[in-house]
């Protein structure tokens, strides 16, 4: 048994909850047993069906995490909205700093793997000489000082002169929003150990200088020069056991699953409506539409369209022959690690980045939210062989990779292993 200990600390978001989730599920494999989580109390579901312990912290405060994710309207690039949800992560780190820190005081582990949404806990740790890496599950969101800068609505590579300076430009805009930022805020996050926004590498502050683990493929990505210390995992889409009734499977039908994961709320039911027009136009397929939710609420199912309140990829992604997504980290690379091309409707954050890397290397198409387009994208989608050689091709460089490997050369690099 190794008797490395290793703490993960993340929200309760599924996006970046479960990853690390299965990561720790495959260094226990490896025989990793010191293995525990640090999240709020709304992870304990989820970490326990996994088979691990949770350690709860803003216990009473909690619910004030889900006005981060759950918003009522796009986030986008709107300053105002940004700076609400800024405002709020602000007004619970200090409390979430400091439990933590006595929690660490009292228990010390070896390495903190820590999401990139929470760089205060990895902050406090290297503070208190603790080793800390950090959890990218979105790796496009790492800046960088060259190539295709993301987050302002999905651009594409371009070559030339134009394009070199449209994405100096964006960079800019980029850094110098971020500088806006820690600038209105320095008083609080200099508390939190955030004293400066970039290191002398012109690398941001706020990830680990040591490794940080960008949960995809590089193949993926579009070509820029990384940060020395990130290195690719290959992607992790496992979801936690939930309890749920399984999804009807028609014999002879294609079938396609349509799903904007576990936030959006206020889109969900206007893409609904949406896909229940187009299932009325292509009776020969069955529409899968999840809403993300695991809890025990029954099915409805409208002719050829169901509507269930969740759906395991893992255990149902296979069934499917298409796939229509938001673009998220885990629905994209469960589609593509199946074998399955997709139309993405992206809604907000990193998803028209995503859905602008699947256009880009030919894997899916961008949904043109009208039913006559829809009908006639998923057509293409079904007989485009381009599209499923492509697809194939990186389903195959998917399965080439495993997390917990890249996780195991990394310790025993750094230091001899202890059993």
């Amino acid at each position: 048994m190794l008797k490395t200990r290793i703490e993960f600390v993340a929200p309760p978001f599924a996006g970046h909850l479960f990853p690390l989730l299965q990561l720790a599920q495959q260094l226990r494999e490896d025989g990793y047993q010191q293995l525990q989580f640090c999240s709020t109390p709304e992870a304990r579901t989820a970490v326990e069906l996994c088979g691990f312990a949770l350690v709860p912290f803003l216990q009473g405060a909690s619910h004030r995490v889900f006005e981060i994710s759950d918003t009522p309207k796009r986030v986008g690039s709107n300053p105002f909205r940004l700076l609400r949800q800024l405002r709020i992560n602000l007004s619970l780190m200090d409390l979430f700093r400091e439990e933590l820190r006595q929690h660490w005081l009292k228990s010390r582990p070896d390495l903190i793997i820590a999401d990139m949404t929470v760089p205060i806990a990895g902050l406090l740790a290297q503070a208190m000489g603790i080793r800390w890496w950090t959890s990218m599950p979105t790796p496009c969101a790492a800046e960088t000082r060259d190539g295709t800068p993301s987050y302002l609505g999905g651009w594409m590579p371009r070559r030339g002169l134009v394009a070199r300076t449209r994405d100096a430009m964006g960079w800019s805009l980029i850094r110098s929003f971020k500088r806006s930022m820690h600038y209105l805020f320095r008083n609080r996050l200099q508390r939190l150990g955030i004293d400066r926004v970039y290191r002398e590498d012109g690398f941001e502050t706020i990830y680990s200088n040591d490794t940080i683990l960008a949960l995809g493929i590089r193949e993926f990505e579009f070509t820029r020069t990384w940060p020395q210390a990130l290195v690719f995992t290959g992607p992790l889409t496992r979801s936690p056991p939930y309890p749920s009734a399984p999804p009807e499977f028609i014999e002879g039908r294609r079938h396609v699953l349509v799903s904007l994961g576990t936030h959006l709320w206020w889109a969900k039911d206007g893409v609904r409506q949406l896909m229940r027009q187009v299932a009325r136009t292509m009776p020969d397929h069955v529409f899968h539409f999840t809403l993300g939710k695991a809890d025990a609420h029954p099915k409805v199912i409208d002719g050829n369209f169901h509507t269930y309140n969740y759906i395991s990829y893992e255990c149902h992604m296979h069934r499917y022959q298409l796939a229509i997504h938001h673009g998220g980290t885990g629905v994209t690379y469960s589609s593509l690690s199946h074998g399955i091309p997709a139309l993405a409707w992206p809604q907000d954050y990193d998803q028209f980045d995503h859905t602008a890397r699947l256009v880009h290397h030919g894997l899916g198409l961008r949904c043109r939210p009208q039913v006559s387009t829809i009908v006639q994208d998923l057509q293409r989608l079904a007989s485009d062989q381009t599209i499923h050689e492509n697809v194939r091709r990186l389903q195959k460089v998917i399965h080439s990779y495993r997390a917990a490997n890249v996780v195991t050369e990394r310790l025993h690099l750094s230091h001899p292993r202890v059993t």
